[in-house]
């Protein structure tokens, strides 16, 4: 009977990969282009260095979807574990993933921090929102998590698990185990979203003074259109990410936990977890579309005005030779 349930949730959890994170894949990977093209096509969006920092978020959640969720579908979707036919792979995996995560959540949370310097009453404040301090903040964090990442790449590889005696990918380092479990998943993954949502509570209550500050009406405009974005991606990220890292939590203190139905139980409930957090970075474009009428317009203006019309210009018509209908008699 044991067996069978636990069977019987695997099948669930194959169920929801296939129809829930395909979709989710597919989705998120064309929001993302659409976002790159969106900062990188309009002027305002270029000089704006909370654009920038939404622009670099959404290129790592592109890396994000093909280092971790596509392998998440292959593997729980298919049986098909891509790290263990690849000794490559299986190193690099769990590097790319710690350094796509850690730096689209180091965006996301630069965005918001950004955005309450430019809704600051404090003109000292506002001066540290620029794209140059911008560009050198995301090239350090970067830099910090590429480097954070490169341990997993070295120390990863195939060995037999003594548990289920089968070849697993995985590390051999007890001290990166230990660290991957307190530092990464408890501290790192929790501390990023908690000063995010710092943050954004100040940010959202500078922004409900915005109409009374003396600043260009332009600029205004643009500052609350990238709080709301913002805010909203945030609130969304935050209420998806606690019952994922809730769960990491529950089952990094119940590892000694033998029984086939809870273990099966626990699969389920973090593939449903797992599944909202993949949500986290596949709903920004969405986001911005159904909050901001102001990017609506911009969406249309880059897709249709931009490039669909210079397309339209750039094609050649058929050249039309007029032939003679007269005969020779």
């Amino acid at each position: 009977m044991a067996s069978s349930l636990a069977d019987s949730l695997t099948i669930i959890r194959k169920e929801i990969v296939i129809y829930f994170v395909i979709p989710c894949f597919i989705l998120g990977v064309i929001g993302g282009c659409l976002n790159v093209i969106i900062f990188l096509n309009l002027k305002t969006f270029r000089q704006s260095s909370c654009s920038f920092y939404l622009m670099i978020m959404s290129l790592f959640d592109i890396g994000r979807f093909f280092v971790n969720v596509l392998p998440y579908i292959m593997r729980f979707g298919y049986g098909i574990d891509w790290g263990l036919s690849s000794l490559f792979f299986c190193k690099l995996r769990f590097g790319m993933f710690t350094t796509c995560t850690l730096s689209s959540m180091t965006c996301l949370c630069l965005a918001v921090m950004d955005q309450y310097f430019a809704t600051s009453f404090h003109i000292r404040w506002q001066q540290w929102c620029n794209i140059k301090l911008a560009h050198r903040l995301t090239t350090i964090f970067v830099f910090i998590w590429i480097l954070h990442g490169i341990p997993y790449i070295i120390l990863y590889d195939h060995i037999i698990s003594p548990l289920t005696n089968t070849i697993v990918c995985q590390s051999t380092n007890n001290i990166l185990n230990q660290y991957t479990t307190y530092g990464y998943y408890i501290i790192l993954t929790n501390l990023l979203p908690f000063i995010t949502i710092v943050f954004g509570l100040m940010a959202y209550y500078n922004a409900r003074h915005l109409a009374y500050r003396t600043v260009p009406l332009v600029r205004r405009e643009l500052d609350k259109q990238l709080t709301v974005m913002t805010l909203v991606q945030v609130l969304i990220s935050f209420c998806v990410f606690i019952p994922f890292s809730t769960l990491n939590i529950i089952s990094i203190f119940n590892t000694q936990q033998s029984d086939p139905v809870f273990q099966a139980i626990l699969s389920l409930i973090g593939t449903i977890t797992t599944n909202c957090f993949i949500l986290s970075f596949t709903t920004p474009f969405y986001t911005y579309s159904c909050v901001s009428k102001r990017f609506r317009r911009q969406l249309k203006h880059v897709l249709y005005d931009v490039h669909i019309k210079r397309c339209q210009k750039n094609k050649i018509e058929p050249i039309q030779i007029k032939t003679d209908g007269t005969t020779n008699s």
